[in-house]
């Protein structure tokens, strides 16, 4: 063997061995990429490896409120400003398309810090502002004409643009909703959880008499339209949440109202005005009475559960007009009234309250909120011979960034 022999036949084997070894590497699988999903909005995603399309939201919001008056938590011993809040949120969407219809589930889980608000506080502010914990603010699940769960009751029509919001129906209930929409026009049922309501539910005495309410769960219905400029909804629900206090025992109730938005942008891009009411018998907390944005909310040392259930007459009524000054700079002046007449529960029982709000919001980039909310309320109570009465202002300044 010559030396040119023995060279090629190193090269060879050096050639053989590099090809062995090559064989034995792993191969990288594919990447699978994060793709945009287009078919529900924007800010949806693939889910990796799933037909799911995925939606990440939120906000952190800190604010503080000061005021003064006679009513909710506002007299001369509590004018001074001390009441600082932090509040964050975590929004989840996933969405598909199937043969039944686009599945949706969604998910919004919220948490508080600080201090209630001047205005009042409900049980649920109490306990989270005391805890920190988070809680469900809404979640629901959707399959087609199909939706359940936690969310806003199809009775209510929104609060006006102020964001303190005027009196009115302001419900997040437990409930399967069906509806069904064709050209601009709308048909919804819901079969709705009377407790988030206020309701005492069903009780028995010592003696074992049916008492209280028969926990029927409120049915609501409702239609709507929106077409051009115009958005329309007309709602009436049954209830069974009033309770005879000389008896004990339930009473059938019912309301109905209306809401219409008008959009104004041939006189000012943006513009939005929007007006609605609600007449209720035995249904407090549809007329604003009680609830979530209510007259019995605003008055400190009111029960607001005792006056869902009681019974009487009550109606109310708002109006709320959005200006916009530039892309970046809105503000909305708001006003509403609220009546309830007790006479059933209390002989010459009557309360008389209104509301007028204005709210400021700048955006100075994308994503960041700039919002100052002044209100003033008046409530004027009568029982017989006897008169009440006293109001209160309040201001809050908050920053809210959102995504």
């Amino acid at each position: 063997m010559n030396f040119k022999s023995l060279l090629l036949g190193s090269a060879a084997a050096i050639v053989l061995a590099g090809g062995a070894q090559a064989a034995d590497l792993t191969v990288a699988e594919p990447v699978d990429y994060v793709k945009v999903c287009d078919a529900f909005g924007a800010g949806f995603f693939y889910s990796p490896g799933t037909d799911t399309c995925i939606k990440v939201g939120g906000y952190v919001e800190f604010g503080t409120s000061f005021g003064g008056g006679d009513f909710g938590g506002l007299n001369s011993s509590n004018n001074n400003w001390g009441n600082f809040y932090t509040e964050v949120s975590i929004q989840l969407t996933a969405s598909s398309v199937t043969e039944y219809g686009n599945l949706t589930g969604f998910i919004d889980m919220r948490a508080k810090t600080g201090n209630s608000a001047p205005g009042g506080e409900t049980l649920s502010d109490y306990v989270n502002a005391s805890t920190n914990s988070a809680y469900v603010d809404s979640a629901y699940l959707e399959l087609g004409p199909i939706k359940a769960g936690y969310f806003t009751s199809l009775f209510d029509f929104g609060r006006g643009y102020d964001d303190t919001g005027m009196f009115g129906s302001d419900s997040t209930t437990d409930h399967i909703q069906l509806t069904y929409a064709v050209n601009g026009f709308g048909l919804s049922l819901s079969v709705e959880d009377q407790r988030d309501r206020g309701s005492f539910g069903y009780f028995e005495d010592q003696f074992g008499n049916d008492l209280g309410n028969e926990n029927i769960p409120d049915i609501v219905a409702a239609a709507t339209y929106s077409s051009g400029i115009f958005s329309a909804k007309i709602a009436g629900a049954y209830t069974n949440s009033a309770v005879d206090y000389g008896t004990l025992e339930g009473q059938d109730g019912w309301a109905i109202g209306g809401g219409l938005e008008i959009a104004l942008d041939n006189f000012s891009a943006g513009d939005r005005f929007f007006v609605s009411a609600a007449y209720g018998d035995n249904a407090n907390s549809f007329t604003g009475i009680s609830g979530g944005t209510s007259v019995a909310g605003a008055i400190s040392g009111f029960d607001d559960d005792s006056f869902a259930t009681a019974t009487g007459s009550s109606w109310s009524a708002l109006a709320s007009y959005k200006h916009v000054w530039t892309p970046q700079l809105w503000s909305s002046l708001s006003g509403g009234y609220a009546n309830f007449d007790g006479s059933d529960y209390f002989d010459g029982y009557s309360i008389d309250a209104w509301r007028v709000g204005f709210n400021t919001a700048y955006t100075p980039v994308k994503g960041l909120d700039l919002v100052a909310d002044v209100f003033y309320t008046d409530v004027d109570i009568k029982d017989g011979s006897l008169k009440a009465s006293g109001d209160s202002w309040t201001a809050n300044l908050f920053l809210k960034r959102s995504w």
